[in-house]
């Protein structure tokens, strides 16, 4: 699901740089070359509900948590301030393309969970959001 996430990213959110798929939150905080507006795609976490069948095969449902962050740049910002007054325009971009949306109809909506940023130094700032969507472990091969 990670490259529908990033090709429904670079799709609809026309705001954003890049978008590429990375491993871990410390892949994002080691790419401070990228230029502001550099989203990235993480897989995060996932939490299973038991099997929902008794009998007759295997059907569970399995929260999973995705990780989409953006890169913010400016060199003479001491404070952050300016860094963090480009936020609302990525943040936005990225909430309009994911608020809600499907990737497949078996798929609950995208929901927001949660948004943190923080400074990287060298005046790089990273801003990341927590997405949700879900996903049926069936047992069979897919």
């Amino acid at each position: 699901m990670l490259d529908v996430i990033a090709q429904h990213l670079r799709d609809t959110a026309l705001e954003l740089d890049s978008v590429e798929i990375v491993e871990s939150v410390e892949q994002m905080a080691d790419a401070t070359g990228r230029a502001t507006g550099a989203a990235f795609v993480v897989p995060f976490r996932e939490r299973a509900k038991a099997n929902s069948r008794t009998t007759g095969g295997h059907l569970q449902e399995v929260t999973v948590q995705y990780l989409v962050a953006f890169l913010v740049r400016n060199y003479a910002d001491d404070t952050g301030a300016a860094r963090v007054s480009q936020f609302d325009r990525f943040k936005t971009d990225i909430e309009a393309a994911l608020a809600g949306w499907q990737p497949d109809e078996a798929n609950d909506p995208f929901e927001l969970v949660t948004g943190e940023s923080t400074g990287l130094g060298n005046g790089v700032s990273l801003y990341v959001q927590t997405w949700e969507t879900s996903r049926f472990l069936t047992g069979g091969h897919q």
